[in-house]
């Protein structure tokens, strides 16, 4: 008899398994989230992105070669027409957003390319610290991260205020009464620089008439002149170069960073963060001579950043010129306490001011929120906490050789954040502290 050949239902159904696994891997490999179809992918958006980075980067270098011939080493939103007329020559496709500082380049595929001191940055990820070198970080306007910084999530809207940490780890809600892990700062966009300049704050809701306002910086003297014509004398050589440097580091960049928080302390150390004691009982300096500078809140804020090791930053207390950017910034925002009222012109409810803070916040923490009715969480605007009310502010700004102008209103007051006041720099109380800011 014969025999007929063949397999058995169970090697079959192996044989089936078998291909399938290695169909299975097959497809995985070439289309994974790792595969070679999206590894393909990457490389080659990978190479498009690196074109377009490199012709961004020769517009910029042939302006900058037509800059020098000027004298002229940098490149600013004076250039953008002409860095706009090099993009199409080299058929880039590219457009410059209408009057964006830092520079923007967006690409037709959405990519944007931010160009800062005549350099083409790499994107930062909100999270991710930054290393290597500053990058930018673009959303609803561009914003400079420094390295060693991260962009804090759910705080990275650059209009509303965008937040950096020192700590990769910071979240925006840290706890009621938690001292966050790491020092917190908020960025301000500067796009117009011609108006980075003083200009008068607000008492009982119209503009103050005072001496304290002036045109921009000339000559490197931040210490102006007074308003009844008499010339005072100049800041230190220090401070005239901190100006300086301050100054254009705001014109390259497009903006710098302040506080998110008011100074604190811990132990002797000065700290950015939310739920630290307030650094109060502080003078501007330990005297009453504007060329001395030390034991004070000035001296303090300076060397907040080396007592960081902060590399990529330099940190100062707030001047003048840099507290008005802020009013400017917020300059829209209304107070929900005084119908037709902006902030700026009475900040009424809006901070730590009279008796509430009795109740909320007696220990003066920093970026403690107001929780009742209308005014609940009113203290934070732009993502910055008790500009207005909780303590006094020091401020590099003088009135004369032995006295500095104050802002935001303390505890005892209800004056708005925009008011000046001043007092002799040695003078410290309770309700007496400083802002930090950053500048690149």
């Amino acid at each position: 008899m014969k025999k007929n050949k063949g397999i058995t239902l169970i090697a079959l159904v192996i044989t089936i398994i078998v291909l399938l696994i290695l169909a299975g891997v097959s497809i995985a490999t070439l289309l994974g989230e790792n595969g070679i179809l999206s590894q393909a992918t990457k490389a080659v958006e990978k190479t498009n992105n690196a074109t377009e980075k490199e012709k961004v980067q020769l517009a910029c270098n042939a302006q900058m070669s037509k800059n020098a011939e000027k004298g002229k080493y940098t490149i600013d939103v004076e250039d953008i027409d002409d860095i706009q007329e090099k993009l199409d020559s080299l058929k880039a496709g590219a457009k410059i957003t209408e009057g964006s500082n830092p520079i923007e380049v967006v690409f037709p595929n959405g990519n944007i390319y931010a160009i800062s001191n005549g350099k083409v940055l790499e994107q930062a990820e909100v999270g991710k610290k930054v290393t290597g070198k500053n990058k930018a970080y673009t959303n609803k306007g561009t914003a400079i991260i420094p390295e060693g910084f991260t962009i804090v999530p759910g705080c990275d809207d650059v209009s509303e205020g965008l937040v950096i940490s020192d700590n990769e780890g910071d979240t925006e809600e840290t706890g009621k009464d938690k001292i966050a892990e790491g020092n917190q700062f908020v960025w301000v966009p500067v796009k117009d620089f011609s108006k980075f300049e003083r200009e008068a704050g607000y008492y009982n809701g119209t503009k103050q008439e005072c001496e304290f306002v002036s045109d921009k910086l000339t000559s490197g003297k931040y210490y102006e002149p007074k308003g009844d014509g008499k010339t005072v004398e100049t800041e230190t050589t220090g401070t005239e170069k901190e100006v300086q440097d301050m100054y254009k580091s705001v014109k390259d960049n497009g903006g710098f960073y302040i506080g998110r928080y008011e100074t604190g302390r811990e132990g002797e150390n000065v700290v950015c963060k939310k739920g630290a004691t307030v650094y109060n009982n502080i003078g501007w300096s330990n005297t009453d001579d504007m060329t001395v500078e030390t034991g004070g809140a000035v001296e303090l804020a300076r060397k907040f950043a080396t007592q960081e090791s902060y590399t990529s930053v330099k940190s100062t207390l707030c001047y003048g010129v840099q507290w008005d950017a802020v009013m400017r910034w917020m300059s829209n925002i209304a107070n929900p306490n005084v119908p037709g009222k902006k902030y700026i012109e009475d900040s009424t409810g809006m901070g730590w001011y009279g008796n509430n803070y009795k109740e909320g916040n007696p220990e003066h923490k920093t970026g403690t929120d107001i929780e009742s009715g209308v005014n609940n969480k009113s203290n934070k605007v732009k993502n910055i906490y008790d500009m207005s009310g909780n303590v006094w502010e020091w401020t590099m700004e003088a009135y004369d050789t032995s006295i500095r102008i104050i802002r935001g209103g303390g505890y005892y007051s209800n004056y708005p954040v925009s008011y000046r006041y001043n007092y002799y720099s040695s003078i410290t109380g309770t309700d007496y502290g400083f802002r930090t800011t950053l500048y690149l």
